[in-house]
């Protein structure tokens, strides 16, 4: 009784801790924040719609927020938000992922540590 017993919490600390964490995880994080990175809630479910390439470079639209922006994307949520390194959330207008990709680098670009992240991004952009 005691090994079923453990095995149904295990099992349900496991789905808790997997609803808590995004699906795309980041690639990097800042390390001058206790967090280190920013999500990406979205109501897209399916990842594959991120591997679409950002404007006219060879980076996917994931690889874009997760590296050069410290973003992971949490998919399949009821609402598109952007929450910050210090938790503040940002409601997003856009609906399609391009328009979703471009509002949430628009808003890190003006955030404190977003905006050394956005310029380094704009400086490798342009070369490529």
């Amino acid at each position: 009784m005691r090994y079923v017993l453990f095995l149904l919490f295990f099992f349900l600390i496991s789905q808790v801790h997997s609803q808590e964490s995004p699906e795309m995880k980041v690639y990097v994080k800042n390390n001058n924040m206790k967090k280190g990175y920013r999500i990406l809630k979205t109501k897209f479910s399916d990842s594959l719609i991120f591997k679409k390439n950002f404007k006219d470079s060879d980076y996917t639209l994931d690889f874009v927020l997760r590296h050069f922006y410290a973003t992971a994307i949490d998919l399949g949520c009821d609402k598109n938000e952007l929450i910050s390194m210090n938790d503040k959330v940002f409601k997003l207008k856009s609906e399609t992922v391009e328009n979703i990709i471009d509002e949430v680098i628009s808003l890190i670009g003006n955030m404190y540590y977003g905006r050394k992240e956005d310029e380094n991004f704009n400086k490798m952009f342009k070369i490529n």
